[in-house]
């Protein structure tokens, strides 16, 4: 279950933990500094989803990050505690079926010539804890049938 949260609640627990716990320390910083950037780019007042998109963000570079260590056979044991770290502040997922259910609804709303994935993305970005990775093999699958 993702963390419900904001940047000065991150940047609180932040400076309590900073000498006792310096790892998730830093991941908040990250976290913050990341949150920050984007709400100042958008100029706008700073959502939960803010966050969690961040946290998104994040645990994809940390998880690349392990690839790239990986491959030079350097230890990753830093990141993967990162990675662990990170985990608690995404944004919860859809199941597999709440995912097929959603995209089934969406189709049905939609006309029949124009189910397109232009037209069908967009809905699904809106869905809470939607997979967007997972979305094109789901629409696949139901427009063949």
């Amino acid at each position: 279950m993702a963390i419900q949260t904001t940047t000065k609640a991150l940047t609180i627990e932040r400076m309590k933990i900073r000498k006792t716990d310096p790892d998730k320390a830093d991941v908040l910083l990250m976290l913050i500094d990341s949150t920050k950037k984007t709400v100042f780019e958008l100029k706008r007042e700073e959502t939960p989803a803010d966050i969690a998109n961040a946290a998104k963000k994040l645990y994809a570079e940390v998880q690349s990050d392990i690839a790239e260590y990986k491959k030079g056979n350097a230890d990753t044991t830093k990141l993967e505690k990162q990675l662990k770290i990170i985990e608690a502040y995404l944004p919860d997922t859809l199941s597999e079926s709440a995912m097929e259910e959603s995209v089934k609804k969406v189709l049905f709303e939609l006309p029949e010539d124009q189910r397109v994935m232009k037209n069908i993305m967009p809905k699904l970005k809106a869905i809470e804890g939607f997979d967007m990775k997972a979305a094109k093999g789901i629409i696949d699958k139901l427009l063949s049938k």
